[in-house]
């Protein structure tokens, strides 16, 4: 059992553990206490609307781990390719090699799904974003610039679900292997 004197941002990273595994609505405040070390009233203490909160905090803490491993290197400087590659290295990371499930799936569907909506499309938007911008500085017309980022998107989300469902993380692999070379075309 994990000390009650957890950092938060420890406490958090715990919590995105049995999100990943058990989806937002399998996550009980028992799995949570649990994997926290906290008992329910140390939990609701720290995050007084119980699970909302603790989602929140778990979604705060994953968009500014993207932003690091993914959305600065996109908005670093160098060559686009170079940049594409920084940023499936940052999704391999921050997905843990495939193992870790899909935020957007798990945050997305359920009793959840309205809830976080304008959490999720926001970060879809940023992604879009940030790789449209690279693939128009790179020469591609605004359009297919955006078309293949949100493509890009689909492939990644979508290789997490498979990987999670087959048990396998080898698309996952492949997709962000071959992901810089299919966005610049």
């Amino acid at each position: 059992m994990a000390h009650p004197s957890l950092p938060k941002e420890e406490v958090v990273t715990r919590l995105l553990q049995v999100f990943r595994r058990e989806g937002y609505d399998g996550a009980s405040l028992a799995r949570l206490s649990a994997a926290t070390g906290l008992g329910r009233s140390s939990l609701y203490h720290h995050f007084p609307r119980g699970k909302e909160d603790m989602a929140e905090a778990v979604l705060t803490l994953s968009r500014s781990r993207v932003v690091s491993l993914v959305l600065e290197p996109l908005a670093a400087p160098g060559p686009a390719r170079d940049r594409l590659v920084a940023m499936a290295e940052g999704f391999g990371e921050f997905y843990e090699s495939g193992e870790a499930a899909c935020l957007i799936e798990l945050f997305g569907v359920g009793t959840t799904g309205t809830q976080f909506i304008p959490y999720l499309t926001n970060s879809i938007a940023s992604f879009v974003g940030a790789i449209s911008a690279v693939l128009i500085e790179a020469g591609q017309p605004e359009a297919l610039a955006r078309r293949r980022a949100e493509d890009a998107i689909i492939a990644i989300q979508g290789s997490l679900v498979l990987a999670r469902a087959s048990g396998s993380t080898a698309v996952f692999h492949r997709i962000l292997a071959e992901l810089p070379d299919r966005l610049l075309g």
